[in-house]
């Protein structure tokens, strides 16, 4: 029999153990997965080993855009902005910003099975976090280039999202397209939901947000004309239309994420 006692400490040797015998202990399976699910997590470097046996380096984003001929063709887990541009997606960090040239593009393994999945969280990537969302991926750096509509000096491959969380600035009176915001909000009775702090505007400029999803939040649409609300929320679009000499009308669409 295993002696899995010691290896509670380390979920890769609880994995590979003969530990079938806990299954029929209740009290030492349970120690055993509160042991695997409190493991802290790995440090930049360190190496780690998924359930099919796939062994990945937990890594910083900034240290492989530095070092990156030490990480090509090998399985890395990084944690970096993934932004949708009007031509391909990028990962990027503001620890170390990269020149247009210096850019990492995004790529997905055609023959991975969850290929279909990844499709459709990079939709959503641009539905649902507005474009930019903060992940932890694993995926394989290429030593591959593009100058074309797609510019970038190398490809990272994306196997697997691990995480994706929204970007939350806090809304001061400007909006972004693009970008989410955490916001006080009130009832209006053109639009249905209006910001507390309104949005700045140059002079000769009249300015809407519209909500397009308003209607899947009753609480908010149900709202006493003097109660608040906070959300948060991505900016979808923003249009600026010049209606005569002196006059524009700006219309921001945004999607409600979530009442906070």
């Amino acid at each position: 029999m295993a002696d899995c006692s010691y290896r509670n400490r380390d979920p890769i040797r609880l994995e590979m153990a003969d530990c079938s015998y806990l299954n029929r202990d209740p009290i030492r399976l349970e120690k055993a997965v509160v042991s695997v699910g409190s493991h802290p997590a790995n440090p930049s470097g360190a190496r780690t080993q998924s359930s099919d046996g796939e062994k990945t380096t937990d890594l910083a984003f900034c240290e492989m855009v530095k070092s990156p001929k030490l990480y090509f063709d090998k399985p890395v887990r990084v944690t970096a902005i993934l932004e949708q541009a009007t031509e391909g997606q990028y990962l990027s960090d503001d620890d170390c910003v990269l020149s247009h040239d210096e850019q990492i593009g995004v790529g997905y393994l055609e023959e991975n099975k969850d290929h279909t999945d990844l499709r459709n969280n990079n939709i959503d990537l641009e539905s649902k976090y507005g474009g930019r969302a903060k992940v932890t991926v694993v995926g394989i750096l290429r030593d591959s280039s593009r100058r074309d509509f797609v510019w970038y000096h190398y490809r990272f491959d994306i196997i697997r999202f691990d995480n994706v969380t929204h970007i939350r600035n806090q809304y001061a009176g400007e909006l972004v397209a693009r970008n989410s915001y955490v916001a006080e909000v009130r009832p209006d009775p053109s639009t249905g939901l209006g910001l507390v702090i309104q949005v700045r505007m140059p002079v000769h400029y009249a300015v809407r947000v519209e909500w397009t999803n308003l209607k899947e939040f009753p609480r908010l649409r149900l709202m006493g004309k003097d109660s608040k609300a906070q959300v948060l929320f991505s900016v979808e679009s923003d249009e600026i239309r010049q209606m005569t000499a002196n006059r524009w009308n700006r219309t921001m669409r945004c999607s409600i994420v979530s009442v906070e």
